[in-house]
């Protein structure tokens, strides 16, 4: 269910549902604005039903999980204006811009456990072979994250292609890990990487802004930076940034860096090599 409004289609679906479906797909029609933003805990509560049923209704209704829904229905209903900065200075918004950023970064830290980033950087540092995947404005920041894991001495790949990343992913094994950026947790291509990498063996890292996707339910270590601040599910489709991903991805080189600094320093000094023969001298 793609094109069709979302609204409408959950009406229509509503004499097939059991009771329980029934209660999430009400809690969707008459809190639709708020749905948006609810994380499935928050729907099942509100529906007195236990989050598995969320996912289930989800895909009943023809969704590929509640995460789809919201999608769907952000698109629907219309996403949210920026605020603040209409009518501004370029560098007004520019400044407003970083300042937003500025007072949310603790909020992009408040999910983040002493256990899922230990498991992480011990994954990364002991991996056989790391890839890094990410779909559309997520695939910056995962070469970004593979070419700074490959200045450490990892052995690192961060394919653009899904093709590519597919095939790669189906051809880890144990021992190897594969890093996902994903904003949502719900992209299909993303999803369809991490299943073929658990498929092989390898330990999935999942960074992502959002709890309880597809996405986190298939990674051994899911390392969630909301964006904070005004942003919520609806801000993160409008604005599509990933400023929490891309600095946990460089926060996360920097730790395992810090297990072996001996190590990292000589690394450094031979990468140090290759940078400073590569700028020219007359500059």
């Amino acid at each position: 269910m793609t094109s069709a409004p979302v609204l409408p289609a959950i009406r229509a679906a509503m004499p097939r549902l059991n009771p329980s479906e029934r209660a999430v797909a009400e809690v969707v029609l008459t809190r639709s604005e708020w749905a948006i933003e609810a994380t499935t805990a928050e729907i099942a509560a509100e529906a007195s039903v236990s989050t598995a049923t969320v996912v289930r209704a989800a895909q009943r209704l023809g969704f590929r999980g509640f995460p789809h829904l919201k999608v769907l229905l952000a698109r629907d209903l219309g996403t949210a204006k920026t605020e603040t900065t209409e009518g501004g200075s370029p560098l007004t918004v520019v400044r407003s811009f970083f300042a937003d950023i500025a007072d949310s970064a603790s909020d992009m830290v408040g999910l983040l456990s002493e256990e899922q980033v230990t498991r992480a950087v011990d994954l990364l540092a002991e991996a056989r072979s790391i890839l890094v995947a990410g779909t559309g404005v997520s695939s910056p920041v995962a070469q970004d994250i593979a070419m700074r894991l490959g200045s450490q001495g990892l052995s690192t790949v961060a394919p653009s292609d899904h093709l590519d990343q597919l095939i790669r992913a189906r051809l880890l094994q144990p021992g190897d890990v594969c890093v996902v950026v994903s904003g949502t947790g719900a992209t299909a291509p993303t999803i369809q990487v991490a299943q073929a990498a658990v498929a092989g063996g390898a330990a999935v890292i999942a960074l992502t802004s959002f709890t309880g996707t597809q996405l986190t339910k298939l990674a051994e270590v899911e390392l969630v930076t909301p964006q904070g601040g005004r942003a919520g599910f609806r801000q993160e489709l409008d604005s599509i940034i990933r400023i929490p991903q891309l600095i946990l991805g460089n926060a996360l080189v920097a730790a395992v860096a810090a297990r072996d600094p001996e190590a990292a320093a000589n690394v450094r000094a031979r990468v140090l090599e290759v940078v400073g023969g590569e700028l020219d001298p007359q500059g």
